[in-house]
């Protein structure tokens, strides 16, 4: 398939980082930026530029959501296919094409990296590469970005794309769609794209919204509950794996990452609870 086969999407509230990452698209396809909850000023500058990129086109909402996003974006793509992307990530050159080739397996992933600029943030990109990175773990998954599949392909995972409930961790129920329903995912390793410098405090920020994420999901009836006694595992797994690489800090702090998702996804069944 060519890249006249190919909607690019981004969900965006007010990160400014989003030019820097239409930037880094270097094939000719149409991208649709999709906001939620987006103030006006942010949303006045993304459409003077959309204006003259006649590629790209503005969606807005005022509801917020990942997910909502998403659909909404989906929906609107005339494409077979479409990758999702995230605003404050860059593709490598040749990244987008890497993973075009291989359009044909319906599901196709690359990989993410985190670009440093410091020591907290050197510690989170190798406690990441520990967690995510497919050559390290040696599992591969649907969770986005960046992910590239052929819309018709959720007929075969529930018939819709992402749940339009979950503000955190969507992607995680499109991911056990996916394996429940047997669809194979292809991985490209050479499709790469870098994560802006994520700090300590940062990253901590969205392990406790990952957390959270996981409780709403359950409270749903979307994600299985949570076995504490396997992400205690996953923790010990996650910090002996730093040890075999020469990180054993990285893994230390990797295991800790685990451990307060739990911590979080605990805290709010215990408020939610409280209210009742």
């Amino acid at each position: 398939m060519s890249s006249h086969d190919l909607t690019i999407i981004i969900p965006v509230r007010d990160d400014p980082l989003i030019y820097r990452c239409l930037a880094s698209i270097d094939v000719l396809c149409p991208v649709i930026i999709s906001t939620n909850g987006s103030p006006d000023w942010f949303l006045e500058g993304l459409t003077t530029y959309a204006k003259a990129a006649s590629q790209v086109t503005v969606l807005s909402t005022s509801e917020s959501g990942i997910g909502l996003a998403y659909n909404r974006a989906i929906t609107q793509a005339v494409t077979p296919l479409v990758l999702l992307m995230d605003s404050d990530c860059v593709f490598e050159p040749g990244a987008i094409a890497s993973m075009l080739a291989e359009a044909s397996f319906g599901l196709v992933k690359g990989r993410v990296q985190f670009e440093t600029a410091g020591r907290g943030s050197r510690l989170v990109a190798a406690a990441r590469r520990l967690t995510e990175d497919p050559l390290v773990t040696k599992k591969v998954n649907a969770y986005s970005p960046p992910l590239l599949y052929s819309t018709g392909i959720v007929e075969k995972m529930g018939g819709y794309h992402f749940n339009t409930a979950m503000k955190w961790r969507e992607d995680r129920d499109f991911e056990l769609r996916r394996r429940k329903s047997n669809v194979p995912v292809r991985l490209v390793p050479q499709a790469v794209i870098w994560h802006k410098p994520l700090s300590v405090r940062d990253d901590l920020r969205s392990v406790r919204a990952y957390g959270a994420g996981q409780a709403h999901g359950e409270s749903l009836k979307v994600l299985p509950t949570m076995s504490l006694r396997h992400e205690l595992r996953k923790a010990c797994t996650v910090a002996w794996r730093g040890v075999q690489r020469g990180e054993p800090g990285a893994g230390a702090y990797a295991a800790l990452r685990n451990l307060l998702v739990v911590a979080s996804r605990g805290s709010v069944i215990r408020r939610r609870r409280g209210t009742k």
